[in-house]
C-alpha cells in the first residue's frame, strides 16, 4: 500500500521534492519495526514526522543541541553530540538498534569531511544490508561562502585553444575536469565505490584485495543522495 508523506503540521524544512523522493525509498519499510537514525534534527519536527509515518518504527535523532518535542509515542530517542564522533555513534547503535539501522539520514553539518567520517563509519558498521543511507543538501559545495564550498566556475578546457586541443586528443586517456569542493567532491568520490569490482579486478591490474561494490545502487537527485547497501544476493548477481 502506497503511503504519502505530508509535512503539514510538522516543524521541518524538508521540501515537497525531498518528501516525494523519500516516499519512493521508504515504501518497503512502512509496516515494519524499523530503526531510523537522523543526524541533524534542528527543532525535532522531522522525528515526529518519521514516528507518525513509521508506526512501528523506533526513531533516533542526533544533534549538537538538544530540542524539546512532545512525543506521545515513546518511540523517539534523542542524543546530543557531533556527527563525526564515532564512539558516540557506536553507543547510539548499541543502546537503540543492536541489530543495526534500516534507514540513516544525514541532515547535519553539510561539511564534506565531517559527512564522510559519519558516512563510512555508519554505513560500514551500523547500516543493515539492504538498508538505505540518505545524504541531504549535498550542493553546499557550490556555495562560495560555505565553509568548505567554492563558487562554481566553468573549466578552462571548455573554451578556446584548450578545447581544440582536448578535441584532438579525444581518443587518448583524458581527464575530465570537474568541480570537486566540499560536499560535491565527497559525493563524486562515492561514485568510485560503484566501480570497485573493476578497480580491484586482478585481470586489469587492480588494487588488492578484489571485492564487489558496497552499494547496490546510488541515486543522486537535486539535493539528496540515496545509497542502498548491497546484500550478499546483490553480489551474487554481479558474478552471474
Amino acid at each position: 500500500m502506497y503511503k504519502k508523506l505530508n509535512a503539514s503540521g510538522y516543524v521541518t524544512d524538508k521540501s515537497t521534492l525531498y518528501l516525494k523522493n523519500y516516499e519512493e525509498y521508504f515504501q518497503p519499510f512502512i509496516d515494519k519495526d524499523i530503526k531510523l537514525l537522523e543526524l541533524g534534527i534542528h527543532k525535532g519536527g522531522s522525528l515526529l514526522l518519521w514516528a507518525d509515518y513509521f508506526r512501528k518504527g523506533v526513531i533516533i535523532g542526533l544533534d549538537v543541541k538538544l530540542c524539546q518535542i512532545n512525543d506521545s509515542s515513546d518511540r523517539i530517542h534523542m542524543y546530543q553530540g557531533l556527527q563525526e564522533d564515532c564512539a558516540l555513534l557506536d553507543r547510539i547503535r548499541s543502546e537503540t538498534a543492536p541489530a543495526g539501522f534500516d534507514v540513516i539520514i544525514d541532515d547535519a553539518s553539510h561539511i564534506g569531511e565531517l559527512t564522510k567520517i559519519a558516512f563510512w563509519h555508519l554505513f560500514d558498521n551500523h547500516l543493515k544490508p539492504g538498508g538505505v543511507y540518505i545524504i541531504e543538501d549535498w550542493r553546499t559545495g557550490y556555495w562560495g561562502k560555505w565553509p568548505d564550498g567554492k563558487q562554481y566556475k566553468p573549466m578552462l578546457y571548455q573554451n578556446g585553444f584548450l578545447k581544440k586541443l582536448s578535441d584532438r586528443l579525444f581518443f587518448r586517456k583524458k581527464r575530465f575536469l570537474s568541480h570537486c569542493y566540499g560536499m560535491v567532491g565527497f559525493i563524486k568520490e562515492l561514485i568510485d565505490e560503484l566501480g570497485m569490482d573493476m578497480i580491484t579486478n586482478p585481470e586489469r591490474n587492480g588494487i588488492v584485495p578484489q571485492r564487489y561494490p558496497k552499494f547496490k545502487k546510488m541515486e543522486i537527485t537535486p539535493g539528496q543522495v540515496f545509497i542502498v547497501k548491497a546484500t550478499a544476493r546483490d553480489n551474487e548477481l554481479m558474478i552471474k
